[in-house]
C-alpha cells in the first residue's frame, strides 16, 4: 500500500532504521502485515542508511505491492548511523506516537496494538517492550549472542516477577528495538544526539525524563522476537562504546560520576580482580580476551547446564572488563579511572 493509497493521519508510525540486513528486514515487513488492528492505525517508514546489499530494491518492490496492509514510506539516504537515520525516519512520520523497532526484530502480532493501547491512556508514557530469543535458533546462535539473550531475559524476569516495580524502569531500559514514544516528546529534546554511535536511545532517554518528565514502563504483552547476528567484534564494540559514553555523559552532566564507581564496585569479586589485572597494561586485555572467549565457547557447546552457565559467565566478565577499558580509554589512562574507581566524585 503507497502512502498515497491512505489520507488518514495514523496514530501510531513505526521507524525502522536498516543497514544491510535485506533477509532480516523482510521477515519483520512480514510480521507488521500480519499485526491486529491498531486502533488509529498505523504507517510504517523504513530507512535505509546506506544499504548496499540490495536492501533498496527490495524495499522499492514492498513500497509497490498492493496486497500489504499497511503505509510503506522508504527513505534512503548516506550511511550516517543508527540515531541519523531514526532522526530521519522521526522526521517524516505522522504518527502521534512514534514506535521503534529494529531491522532483526519480528513483532508478535499483538504488539503494535499494545503500544498504541497504552498511549491512549498515557500521554506522558514511554513503553518498552522484550525482545526475546527465537527458541528455534538455540543451538546455531554463537555464545555472545545467547549472553545477550540471557541478560535481556533476566531483566524482563525481574520485571515480570516483581523483583523490580513499575518504576524502576528508567532511562537505562530504554532499547529502540521494540519502545515507543510520542514524538512530541522526541521532537521537543531535539531527537537523538547524531554524536553518539552507541547507547543514542538511552542517551535521548536520559533527556526525555529530564526535559519532558515522561515515566518508562515495561510492558511483557509488546511481545517480539530477536534474531541478532553479529560477530563477536561486533558484540564487544558494545561494552567499549558504552563504557566511554558513560566518561561522556559523566563529563557534561548528564550522568554521576559515582555509576561508574558502582557498576565497579557491584561486579563479582573475581571480575573486579580481573578487572585491575587488565586495566593498568593494555596488551593485557587482548590476551584476557581471547582466552575467554575460546574457554566460553568451549563451555556453551558442553551439554551440561552447569558448564553453559560458567561458559556465560565468563562473557559477563569480560563484558564487564571490556567496558571499564572504554571508560579507561575515554579517561585518557588507568590512574584517571582508578581515581574514580576508588571513591565517588562530586
Amino acid at each position: 500500500m503507497s502512502d498515497s493509497a491512505t489520507a488518514t493521519v495514523p496514530f501510531l508510525s513505526v521507524v525502522i532504521p536498516t543497514f544491510n540486513r535485506r533477509a532480516s528486514l523482510e521477515v519483520t515487513l512480514h510480521a507488521l502485515a500480519r499485526q491486529h488492528e491498531v486502533s488509529g492505525g498505523y504507517e510504517v517508514i523504513v530507512v535505509s542508511d546506506g544499504s548496499t546489499d540490495g536492501t533498496d530494491s527490495c524495499l522499492a518492490e514492498w513500497a509497490a505491492r498492493s496486497d500489504v496492509p499497511y503505509a510503506l514510506r522508504v527513505v534512503n539516504q548516506p550511511n550516517g548511523g543508527p540515531a541519523k537515520a531514526r532522526n530521519r525516519g522521526v522526521a517524516e512520520a505522522r504518527g502521534i506516537v512514534v514506535a521503534f523497532l529494529d531491522d532483526d526484530v519480528e513483532p508478535l502480532p499483538q504488539c503494535l496494538a499494545v503500544h498504541a493501547a497504552r498511549h491512549r491512556d498515557d500521554p506522558m508514557l514511554v513503553l518498552i517492550g522484550p525482545m526475546s530469543p527465537d527458541p528455534q535458533r538455540r543451538d546455531s546462535e554463537p555464545v555472545w549472542i545467547a549472553w545477550e539473550h540471557a541478560m535481556l531475559e533476566k531483566q524482563y524476569s525481574s520485571f515480570r516477577l516483581g523483583v523490580w516495580r513499575d518504576d524502576d524502569c528508567g532511562p537505562n531500559n530504554f532499547y529502540t528495538g521494540n519502545a515507543s514514544v510520542r514524538r512530541e516528546h522526541i521532537l521537543r529534546v531535539g531527537g537523538f544526539d547524531e554524536g553518539f554511535a552507541r547507547q543514542e536511545d538511552v542517551e535521548l532517554a536520559v533527556r526525555l525524563e529530564r526535559e519532558c518528565k515522561v515515566h518508562f514502563r515495561f510492558d511483557p504483552n509488546l511481545g517480539a522476537l530477536h534474531r541478532p547476528t553479529r560477530t563477536f567484534a561486533s558484540w564487544l564494540r558494545v561494552p567499549y562504546a558504552y563504557g566511554k559514553l558513560d566518561v561522556v555523559r559523566a563529563q557534561r552532566g548528564d550522568a554521576s560520576w559515582t555509576r561508574l564507581r558502582d557498576l565497579f564496585l557491584s561486579r563479582q569479586r573475581a571480575t573486579r580482580i580481573l578487572a585491575r589485572f587488565v586495566l593498568p597494561n593494555e596488551r593485557r586485555g587482548a590476551v584476557v580476551r581471547g582466552t575467554l572467549r575460546r574457554a566460553a565457547e568451549v563451555l556453551y557447546a558442553l551439554p551440561s547446564g552447569a558448564a553453559q552457565r560458567l561458559g556465560l559467565n565468563m562473557l559477563s566478565a569480560l563484558y564487564n572488563v571490556h567496558y571499564l577499558e572504554g571508560a579507561r580509554d575515554e579517561l585518557g589512562a588507568w590512574p584517571a579511572l582508578r581515581d574514580v574507581l576508588a571513591e565517588p566524585v562530586a
